[in-house]
């Protein structure tokens, strides 16, 4: 069984290795950082599920590890590790869906605990999209069977639907079969979740134009939120989507973010 990663990121070395050995002996896949620009470039290498992180530091301080962090792997639960609590720290913690704050005098094992429920949160919500995932897969291929059992022969590759809608979409590189619910960038098959089709599509139907948060939402998952939920909703989604599609998913060259507006996919 694949063990959990965590990476544990402050500046005190006595700190990093008294929770390295208690993650560890409890059967976590430990990383160490002594500085939050050391934590920034190991979260660009390796996906980890919780990011257990020191408020004060030099130089890059907690809080703008968890702002890079959001932006490289937003669905990465995140506990806070504080000398003391504030309100400014706290308001923070809930824009960027922070999973708990503790002070550094807690008891190690409540830290361990700590750790136990983050984890348990974030694969909750990795089931959840998988499961969503899942349910709208079904759907649609019930749509393509009842479609194959009453439509006459197949719509010839490159021409568009009765209706006008193109089946095929190529943009650069990229080419989009909205029958198939298929992507392929340079003649290779993208393996697409059925959310990861539809984000890619509807960047796709704008492309060269910033959509919202909420804008990408709607067209994806067919309802409205807010602009803030909208984000965290799908950032995971172009997170994963980057890691399938671009050459460097650490440098984006086509799924492009307008920070704080949206997201603009740019072939």
């Amino acid at each position: 069984m694949t063990q959990t990663r965590v990476l544990i990121v402050d500046d005190e070395a006595n700190i990093r290795l008294t929770l390295s050995t208690l993650l560890t002996r409890a059967g976590y896949d430990v990383t160490t950082a002594g500085s939050g620009e050391e934590a920034v470039e190991l979260l660009r290498q390796q996906h980890y599920a919780l990011l257990l992180v020191d408020l004060k530091m030099p130089g890059m301080d907690g809080m703008q590890v968890v702002e890079h962090a959001r932006t490289i792997t937003p669905d990465t639960s995140v506990i806070v590790l504080t000398g003391h609590g504030s309100l400014e720290s706290a308001m923070d913690g809930i824009r960027h869906q922070i999973f708990d704050y503790l002070l550094k005098t807690t008891d190690p094992a409540f830290v361990v605990q700590r750790v136990k429920a983050g984890l348990e949160d974030y694969h909750r919500r990795r089931r959840q999209m998988d499961l969503i995932d899942t349910v709208t897969s079904a759907a649609q291929e019930l749509r393509r069977q009842a479609a194959t059992d009453t439509v006459e022969p197949a719509t010839p590759v490159n021409t568009p639907f009765a209706d006008g809608v193109e089946r095929i979409m190529n943009i650069g590189q990229l080419q989009i079969d909205t029958w198939r619910q298929a992507a392929t960038f340079a003649g290779q098959l993208l393996p697409l979740t059925p959310t990861e089709f539809r984000v890619l599509l509807c960047m796709a139907e704008q492309a060269g134009k910033m959509q919202t948060y909420a804008q990408i939402v709607r067209c994806a998952q067919g309802y409205d939120t807010s602009e803030l939920e909208a984000s965290e909703l799908i950032k995971p989604h172009i997170y994963h989507l980057r890691q399938k599609l671009e050459p460097d998913p650490t440098s984006p060259r086509y799924l492009l973010n307008v920070r704080g507006k949206g997201y603009m996919l740019q072939m």
